[in-house]
């Protein structure tokens, strides 16, 4: 599910100049944009998407976005979802522009 998010925002991101990346730690999912770039050594960055963390005591997903004060934050609209699929959902669906900050510019 996450990697077929990733695949259909690829071209977007692509176009723009970048592409995009997810990692997995325990209970945790982070979705990220990789930027080429002149002053990092390794030629590239990443700009964190959004973390969705699975809570096994009350079996849901939380949702967060990243801050510009580089803290992730509890997404507002919709905190949580009950199933993996929905929280992409709205991760994707990104009604209030905080998640696809530049892959969505054009």
């Amino acid at each position: 599910m996450v990697y077929e998010l990733i695949e259909n925002r690829k071209e977007q991101a692509i176009k723009n100049g970048f592409d995009l990346g997810c990692k997995f730690n325990n209970q945790s999912t982070e979705l990220f944009e990789i930027h080429p770039s002149t002053h990092n050594e390794q030629g590239f960055f990443n700009l964190s998407v959004a973390k969705l963390t699975f809570i096994r005591t009350k079996d849901i997903w939380k949702i967060f976005w990243m801050r510009g004060s580089l803290k992730w934050q509890g997404y507002g609209r919709s905190p949580e979802a009950r199933k993996l699929n929905e929280a992409l959902f709205v991760v994707n669906e990104d009604a209030d522009g905080c998640f696809w900050k530049l892959s969505s510019a054009t």
